[in-house]
């Protein structure tokens, strides 16, 4: 993945299958979200785009909090993460990852034991009859 292909990417704004996060100060959120796109048809999680201006930011990375919030996930799933360098700020990048969308059968996801759906460009908790009506 390039930064050409962030720019390519976020250059919609946020959908039901893109959430942008400015940092990983929002990475619980982001999680919601990454829950979310698991369990609706997918779509891409990126921190260090700005949501409003969809400005390429970047941030200074630290893989070690990415792969703890990822296994906040359950059941686990092996997300291939995406670092990209911003040319314009040397030292921050790009945090691209994508999950895929639920498949009949499987049994629903979760982040700390709750399970999330997209509405739209929204992330809500997934109520208790559609989450029963998955298992």
């Amino acid at each position: 993945m390039t930064i050409d292909d962030i720019k390519n990417l976020v250059s919609a704004d946020e959908s039901r299958t893109l959430e942008l996060k400015k940092t990983t100060g929002e990475l619980k959120d982001g999680m919601h979200s990454a829950c979310a796109f698991l369990n609706t048809e997918g779509g891409w999680l990126i921190f260090g785009v700005a949501p409003k201006s969809l400005k390429i930011i970047g941030q200074e990375v630290t893989q070690q909090e990415i792969a703890q919030a990822l296994a906040g996930i359950e059941p686990a799933v092996d997300v291939r993460v995406a670092y990209v360098d911003v040319p314009e700020r040397p030292g921050y990048q790009v945090i691209a990852m994508h999950f895929d969308g639920w498949v009949w059968g499987e049994r629903p996801h979760t982040f700390h034991g709750c399970p999330y759906y997209k509405v739209e460009s929204t992330t809500k908790v997934m109520p208790q009859d559609m989450y029963d009506e998955r298992i």
